[in-house]
């Protein structure tokens, strides 16, 4: 029998991971918190009550949405916007490995973002995403072609999901992704706070030549709700900042991944 304070400490734990889930797909179901939980609707409904009273998330009959999601989606803004130095330096970094000519896989989020804003140099490129954001950001360049797959809208990530965005790399052949991912660890793989996303992303990784993790190190060694099941050997280049450490450069490259790591720029001194 779990004490009181391990049975608060577990449902404030579950709460964060209710709250992770919704600020991944914008909305979740009681129906599909009872079948990843195992618990009663009651107790569910009980969560998704303290979540909308500390005004994280908005009830409605059978579940509950983001309370974010109009205005962030109407300023197409995505939705988690922290540690925006190492991203965009792990743009400037990823951008160099693209060339004129390529064909390129972008998937959604504020990292892969990052990476088409440093594109400066690119003048001539084909472009298959699920970003909306990417997609209408690169779509007036002359030279480049843009590819956006179905599916359904997610509005946290401002990007498609679901079976159809996942078809639509059926035939797709691309030199390069670059793939986000919520969590990376040497031990226990990619791993994210939703299910919807894990077939688009196999579907990419299966369809590019060279597959780039874009990941800043606050999220090494960290692990969330969905694996990804996808083997080491289908990763070659995991794209971070100099917060990785020594040790864990050492443990994914002992898997054959290659760690290329983006310098971040000097703070002047006040």
């Amino acid at each position: 029998m779990k004490s009181k304070s391990e049975q608060l400490a577990d449902m404030q734990q579950r709460r964060e991971k209710i709250l992770e889930m919704i600020r991944e797909d914008g909305t979740v179901t009681v129906k599909a918190l009872t079948e990843t939980f195992g618990l009663t609707e009651a107790t569910l409904r009980s969560d998704l009550r303290m979540l909308q009273k500390q005004g994280f998330v908005q009830r409605y009959h059978g579940g509950a949405t983001l309370m974010t999601g109009k205005q962030n989606t109407g300023a197409m803004l995505l939705e988690r916007q922290t540690h925006l130095e190492e991203k965009e330096a792990i743009g400037r970094l990823a951008a160099q490995h693209i060339e004129n000519g390529d064909t390129v896989i972008f998937d959604s989020g504020t990292t892969t973002t990052a990476i088409t804003d440093a594109m400066t140099h690119i003048r001539r490129l084909s472009v298959v995403t699920t970003a909306v954001n990417i997609a209408l950001k690169l779509g007036g360049e002359p030279g480049i072609n843009i590819l956006l797959t179905g599916g359904t809208f997610k509005f946290p990530t401002l990007s498609t999901s679901g079976e159809k965005a996942a078809s639509f790399f059926e035939n797709v052949l691309a030199e390069k992704l670059f793939l986000a991912t919520a969590c990376i660890s040497p031990r226990l793989g990619l791993s994210f706070p939703s299910e919807t996303d894990i077939k688009v992303k196999l579907a990419m990784i299966r369809s590019a030549s060279t597959v780039y993790v874009v990941a800043d190190s606050s999220k090494i060694d960290k692990v969330s709700m969905f694996a990804l099941p996808c083997d080491w050997s289908n990763i070659h280049y995991l794209i971070t900042d100099s917060g990785i450490s020594p040790a864990q450069v050492r443990a994914f490259e002992t898997l054959g991944v290659k760690v290329l790591v983006a310098p971040l720029p000097m703070k002047r001194a006040m």
